[in-house]
């Protein structure tokens, strides 16, 4: 499966009813969006949202609820990264 293919994947179960899942956190998505992508290199494509981002909540003594700036879409693996908080990376095979 081509890069751009597992982009339009993760960016359709980000828009889902369900949202994307990765590994215990689940991403939602708020629209309309606006998001700029962008291909710094060949096997990589970088999303970034700049208004109305998607968001995920975190559950740990109490829930954190955090904006994801943007994700980091490779060949066999992606990122999602969160404002304030560690980046999670994820392999497609798990979505």
């Amino acid at each position: 499966m081509d890069n751009l293919t597992q982009a339009f994947e993760v960016l359709q179960k980000l828009a889902s009813e369900d949202g994307l899942k990765v590994d215990k956190y689940t991403i939602k998505g708020k629209y309309p969006a606006v998001i700029k992508v962008s291909s710094p290199d060949r096997d990589t494509i970088e999303v970034d949202f700049i208004d109305n981002k998607p968001v995920v909540k975190v559950k740990k003594i109490f829930t954190i609820t955090l904006d994801v700036l943007g994700l980091t879409l490779k060949q066999n693996r992606g990122i999602v990264k969160l404002d304030g908080f560690p980046d999670v990376p994820f392999d497609y095979e798990e979505l």
